[in-house]
């Protein structure tokens, strides 16, 4: 039978939605994908967490995957078909074009986003708890911002959190962090906050220009009492220019709202 042209197909159509929520101003879900119309089957194979994955976020994925798993993931699980995939693309054994670097990654990324969803009508809340926080360690700021969208729906837990607050302390990616702050403003209100200081003092000093801006331009909801002579501190290391002039204008707008200003 000839299953790569209907994987592929299944993929970009996967890919093209993928992209639409990325550059769009969509709520943060994931897209809605059509599920694979590949047939054949597949082992299961360890769902992350569990006593037969190999370690941490990814780290059970660096294995060599038969071609035949990849091309069968419309007869697995989502979780089934999400470790295939992730263990195949550690590997850089999918196979699913035939070129190599970001074409074979954005069909991955593709078919990651279509399983996700997959997974957010089929799994359990554990599955999509696990996954959330394993894909939220993927290096693809799609597939960082539907894992974010997945956990922003589940009941709220401190390893989710900081699994978020990992993964974000390492992104150069602006439009992923402008998806992250709501989901972190609603876990901020639940008291589950652990590490946010130390996540935007980090990025707003240190990181990539286009994250230290971001952080400075959207600091605002996250300021307190117990936070704001730490940042305070930071605008007065930071060199002229626009981002220090985005912080300190975040600092005033907080100052005068307690004053009541």
């Amino acid at each position: 039978m000839k299953r790569a042209p209907v994987l592929a197909a299944a993929a970009t159509a996967a890919l093209g939605a993928a992209w639409l929520l990325w550059g769009g101003a969509a709520p943060l879900e994931p897209s809605v994908l059509p599920a694979p119309t590949a047939v054949g089957a597949t082992p299961a194979p360890a769902l992350p967490g569990s006593a037969n994955a190999a370690g941490g976020p990814l780290a059970a994925a660096a294995q060599a995957v038969p071609p035949a798993a990849v091309a069968s993931l419309g007869q697995a699980t989502p979780s089934q078909a999400l470790r295939t995939l992730t263990r195949c693309y550690a590997a850089d054994s999918c196979r699913l074009t035939r070129g190599e670097g970001l074409d074979e990654h954005f069909e991955v990324v593709g078919l990651l986003l279509q399983q996700l969803d997959r997974l957010a009508a089929q799994g359990s809340p554990a599955e999509q708890a696990a996954w959330a926080r394993e894909l939220l360690a993927f290096p693809d700021g799609h597939v960082q911002a539907a894992a974010l969208a997945l956990a922003a729906r589940l009941p709220p837990a401190s390893d989710t959190v900081a699994a978020a607050v990992s993964a974000l302390s390492r992104t150069y990616d602006a439009v992923l962090l402008a998806k992250a702050y709501p989901v972190l403003q609603q876990w901020q209100q639940l008291g589950l906050n652990s590490g946010y200081d130390d996540l935007f003092v980090g990025l707003v000093h240190t990181g990539g220009w286009q994250a230290a801006q971001s952080v400075a331009e959207n600091i605002r909801p996250f300021l307190n009492a117990g936070n704001v002579a730490r940042f305070e501190q930071v605008a007065r290391q930071l060199p002229p220019g626009a981002r220090q002039q985005a912080l300190a204008r975040a600092l005033r707008d907080y100052q005068l709202q307690q004053q009541g200003g």
